[in-house]
């Protein structure tokens, strides 16, 4: 059975290894990648596609939501996530068209695990 392929997406590389630590346990299941920015994201799917992209909202570049709407047109199959500590009002309206799952910033391992699974 092929793992299912996440990509993680946060510009702080605190997040992304405590990601990668908190989530360790599911590698059997997961092939997880994580990357710091949306045009990197963009870049390792153009690549290998993924089943699931799990972004925060808040970066520099490319915040977010501009990373949904274009993983939407370019991978509409894809799952969508976000992880973000906060969320501008004015993006809410379009980011419920764009997103399977919402998570708050902190979030623990079964809670990511739990969202995975629904969103695919």
């Amino acid at each position: 059975m092929a793992k299912t392929r996440i990509l993680f997406v946060d510009d702080e590389p605190n997040v992304l290894d405590g990601l990668r630590r908190m989530l360790r346990r599911h590698r059997e299941e997961w092939e997880m990648i994580f990357v710091s920015s949306g045009a990197e994201a963009l870049a390792h799917l153009a690549e290998a596609p993924c089943d699931v992209i799990v972004t925060d909202m808040k970066m520099p570049g490319m915040i977010g939501i501009e990373l949904l709407e274009k993983v939407v047109k370019q991978y509409p199959g894809m799952a969508r996530i976000v992880l973000s500590g906060q969320i501008d009002e004015a993006y809410t309206t379009r980011l419920v068209k764009l997103v399977h799952q919402f998570l708050s910033k902190p979030t623990d391992a079964d809670a990511i695990q739990a969202a995975v699974a629904k969103a695919c």
